[in-house]
């Protein structure tokens, strides 16, 4: 078996039609890779709709479970993978079409223990089309190890989705999920570079990232904000903690690794500012929010840089949030101007 597609399920009747399509339209046969799908408690025909795909396909299964978390799901997942690599993707989402050999190809010619690709952000449900970079064939991608890749590559995506690993590997590096917080797959993957050996970036747009209705609008209850709050301030701390866990690695490159951590640790707290700013937040869980930032040394940001946040846009949030002041005199405004025309 070469590949375990792994999908944790919840409530996903609109959308895990067009990802299992997706999936079975492969240049790959069906004895060579398998599609374990696990319902996570839906209320709604998910499981009802993957089981019509399991009585048509053999590479196909579905498995039942109480409501227990997504990432609690994940590492259900992996115990049931048989795969040589697995490939963690999300119900709403899918990939291109006939794409899985092209990348098994690569993981075999260079026994790699991560290979990654490119993901498109879109609404639409039907860019299945794979546009093969014709210059592959002449300069085959560079192998890194993972701390290089980290040193070089700290503004690639921090989700579970844009690449494949090896399962042995996960195996003799003990790594999984830690399941108790929603926002686990940068901890995740940040761990999956820090002990590779072998990675490779292919420069293909593989995967495809279905926009969803912001979920988080939904529930502006001050549970609910606390809940979110603690949950960002939880994955900075492991950002923290990986830091440190780094830099007892010898290698003259790791100082470097170190700042990519504390910089995914920034890039967090900052989507959690832009939410806080939709939300009705209150004036003591902003205070709170700082307070607890300062314990873990990730406030004000400092590690917060990059091409893709070089806008003045992003510039004056941060330096509005660096200036606590400023930062409660904001909040108001930010909130009544995004009433008139909503913050992307």
């Amino acid at each position: 078996m070469k590949l375990s597609v792994l999908i944790p399920m919840y409530n996903s009747e609109k959308y895990i039609g067009n990802c299992l399509d997706s999936l079975l339209n492969q240049d790959l046969l069906e004895d060579d890779y398998e599609i374990i799908v696990m319902d996570d408690g839906s209320s709604d025909n998910s499981a009802s709709i993957v089981e019509t795909y399991t009585e048509k396909h053999k590479n196909i299964f579905l498995h039942l479970e109480k409501n227990s978390g997504t990432y609690a799901t994940r590492n259900k997942l992996l115990k049931l993978a048989k795969g040589d690599y697995v490939f963690n993707l999300d119900n709403d989402d899918y990939i291109v079409h006939n794409c899985l050999g092209t990348l098994l190809k690569y993981t075999a010619k260079n026994n790699l223990d991560v290979i990654g690709f490119n993901s498109i952000s879109t609404s639409d449900m039907g860019l299945v089309h794979l546009k093969l970079d014709s210059s592959l064939n002449e300069n085959l991608p560079k192998v890194y190890d993972g701390i290089h890749f980290l040193k070089d590559f700290k503004s690639r995506h921090i989700m579970v989705w844009w690449y494949f690993v090896r399962r042995e590997f996960l195996i003799e590096n003990n790594i999984v999920f830690v399941e108790n917080n929603p926002l686990e797959d940068g901890p995740f993957t940040f761990n999956v570079f820090l002990h590779a050996k072998r990675v490779m970036h292919l420069p293909l747009d593989i995967h495809r990232y279905v926009k969803a209705p912001d979920s988080i609008m939904k529930n502006q209850s001050e549970a609910h904000i606390a809940s979110m709050i603690d949950s960002y301030l939880d994955i900075i701390r492991r950002y923290e903690f990986l830091s440190k866990k780094a830099s007892q690695i010898k290698d003259s490159r790791i100082d470097k690794v170190m700042k990519t951590a504390k910089y995914w640790g920034d890039l967090n707290t900052y989507v959690l500012i832009r939410k806080l700013i939709k939300l009705k937040t209150s004036k003591h869980q902003i205070k709170y929010l700082i307070t607890e930032l300062e314990h873990t040394n990730a406030y004000p940001l400092s590690n917060f840089i990059g091409r893709e946040f070089s806008s003045l846009k992003h510039k004056l949030i941060v330096f509005v949030f660096n200036h606590k002041g400023l930062l409660f005199i904001a909040m108001p405004l930010a909130k009544f101007l995004n009433e008139l025309r909503p913050i992307e």
